[in-house]
């Protein structure tokens, strides 16, 4: 594992171009954050692989770097979600806002319903006993058949949240992002009585990206022109690291690293500018890598027994996979906008 950890991390160097006397203009671009996304995807992967394997004695390098990570891994999805959202909330207004709700939240959900099926039938197949209590929740992420479900019933969750508070503020910028910002730490607060602390510890990078949407390009701008707020931004976010690291374990400390360690990432974007093809076709399929990676784990973890060659036949069965539902998911979301399209132009009558 130590070995693939290495190899991720060549991915990620390879295609970078330092910008140490100046700034990466397009540090936040879809292009650079498709390509952060497909290192952390790789990590995630990596994360699930290792609960299905026991660890030898090169594994403990990597070990201790995916235990320091921990739920670290995820925080650009979030946070990248959260800005593009607030972005397009910002440029698109009431359509946008509405189209959360009645496009993204639907669409996603049924996305996650369908990979769940396929989990499901895996169940079934291998003699797994199942309630149907298990199998209802499941459908909605409060539970799991084997599959990933956390972040998904998170993120569903957050853009009910981002709905709300775009609603009540009327799109407002500031008040959009207060609000969810307000709904997010009251639905993290709830969580944290119901559920185990990786439900819930990286939620707050979400309205941080929406707030960063409102506010970035002036701080950018202002580091740009004045290195020193670049390099006081650099220690305070270190500082933050490394106090929020000392006692992650105390809720307040475990969002001081969070948040400290997304400032990083933004920090370090704006000094290498991302360019890796391999991490770009990863970030393309961030979802059904994730959603789906956990079934070739399960389905083969005593059938094949080197352990190299187990992790090298499930990361191949699930870009095969990945690719197919990407596919087939695609197909499906374009009939609904042919049936959304017909509905609007008033063409099937109720």
């Amino acid at each position: 594992m130590s070995i693939v950890l290495l190899a991720a991390f060549v991915f990620f160097i390879i295609g970078m171009k330092p910008h140490f006397k100046s700034f990466n203009d397009d540090y936040i671009s879809r292009e650079q954050t498709v390509c952060i996304n497909g290192f952390f995807v790789l990590l995630v992967f990596m994360r699930h692989f290792e609960q299905y394997i026991e660890y030898e004695a090169f594994d403990y390098t990597y070990k201790d770097f995916s235990v320091w990570m921990n739920q670290l891994i995820v925080v650009s999805f979030l946070f990248y979600s959260g800005y593009g959202i607030m972005l397009s909330i910002m440029k698109k207004g009431d359509k946008y806002v509405n189209s959360i709700l009645l496009r993204r939240f639907p669409r996603l959900l049924f996305h996650f319903m369908t990979a769940v099926l396929l989990y499901l039938i895996a169940n079934i197949c291998m003699g797994n006993e199942l309630t149907a209590g298990k199998i209802l929740l499941s459908f909605i992420g409060w539970d799991g058949l084997g599959n990933s479900n956390w972040y998904i019933f998170d993120t569903l969750v957050l853009y009910v949240l981002t709905f709300i508070g775009a609603k009540i503020c009327r799109r407002r910028p500031g008040p959009t992002v207060v609000a969810v910002f307000l709904l997010t730490i009251a639905f993290v607060v709830a969580l944290s009585f119901l559920r185990k602390r990786y439900w819930y510890s990286t939620c707050i990078v979400y309205p941080m990206g929406m707030i960063y949407a409102v506010v970035g390009s002036k701080l950018f701008a202002s580091m740009k022109k004045h290195q020193w707020l670049y390099v006081l931004a650099v220690i305070s976010a270190a500082y933050l690291v490394f106090a929020g690291d000392r006692t992650r374990y105390n809720i307040f400390s475990l969002e001081i690293l969070v948040i400290g360690f997304v400032i990083c990432m933004l920090l370090l974007t704006m000094k290498l500018k991302i360019g890796n093809p391999v991490l770009a076709f990863f970030g393309k399929y961030v979802f059904e890598i994730y959603i789906l990676q956990r079934l070739p784990m399960i389905i083969l973890k005593d059938v094949i027994q080197p352990k190299m060659l187990y992790f090298a036949v499930c990361f191949a069965v699930t870009i095969v996979i990945s690719l197919v539902f990407h596919f087939l998911m695609g197909l499906v979301d374009k009939g609904f906008d042919k049936l959304e399209g017909r509905l609007k132009a008033g063409k099937i009558k109720n």
